[in-house]
């Protein structure tokens, strides 16, 4: 699964290009203004990234043609349906946060509580991250059926996912603490003139993050294209 994620982002770099720039500069902002004004915009932005390679996993169809079919109609209660997947993870995790130590700390009780939803978000998709993508096609919709498609193949997706969501996030705060190693400063700005390598360690951990959506959205959509059983089907609809 790990190549066709590659082979998908190689046949549509050029959206990447704009999600990872996109992404940047919202960081960017939030950084500069000291607000986090532009988590909604993020989040579209990766939950259309993953409609659109499932969509292109499901049609065997480029970005472009994924996104002619979808259209609002669809992109908007697929949004909706990730959102309330990701708030049951959260509400899942959330505890976890509160009985943590005090002695750790703001800044690791929030890292751990960050990891803890990753994993927790990793296993609510395991089991009912075909949910959203049921929006696409139109077939088998309800949780019920979500939850079907989930449990039959729960441990090797679970499994997938958590190292598919992790790992890139582990990377992307690798690269951080090695640059800071260096006496690098944090922020992309420096007294008005970019900081290139702040600059191109964000495009780095925005290309991480790129790939580890990607790969969830291609596991997930096979899932659901197992659940459902119409290769068939689907393939002849492309064409």
């Amino acid at each position: 699964m790990l190549r066709e994620t590659f082979s998908i982002i190689g046949r549509n770099w050029s959206m990447y290009v704009v999600v990872v720039i996109g992404t940047m500069a919202l960081s960017i902002f939030d950084e500069l203004s000291g607000k986090t004004t532009s988590g909604g915009a993020t989040s579209f932005i990766w939950s259309y990234v993953a409609m659109c390679v499932q969509g292109a996993v499901i049609y065997s169809a480029p970005f472009a043609e994924v996104g002619k079919r979808a259209g609002f109609g669809r992109t908007f209660p697929y949004f909706l349906k990730t959102v309330a997947l990701l708030i049951g993870a959260l509400v899942i995790s959330l505890p976890i946060f509160m009985f943590l130590p005090s002695e750790l700390g703001v800044s690791v009780s929030v890292l751990l509580f960050a990891f803890a939803l990753l994993v927790a978000y990793a296993l609510v998709l395991s089991l009912l991250g075909t949910w959203p993508t049921s929006s696409i096609t139109g077939r088998g919709t309800t949780l019920v059926d979500a939850l079907r498609r989930g449990t039959a193949r729960f441990f090797p997706t679970s499994g997938r996912l958590v190292a598919g969501m992790i790992l890139p996030a582990v990377l992307s705060m690798l690269l951080v603490v090695v640059t800071s190693q260096f006496g690098t400063s944090p922020l992309p700005l420096v007294d008005g003139k970019p900081n290139v390598v702040m600059l191109a360690i964000s495009a780095a951990a925005a290309f991480l993050q790129a790939l580890g959506v990607s790969y969830a959205a291609v596991v997930v959509a096979r899932v659901y294209l197992s659940g459902e059983q119409r290769f068939a089907e689907f393939g002849t609809a492309a064409a």
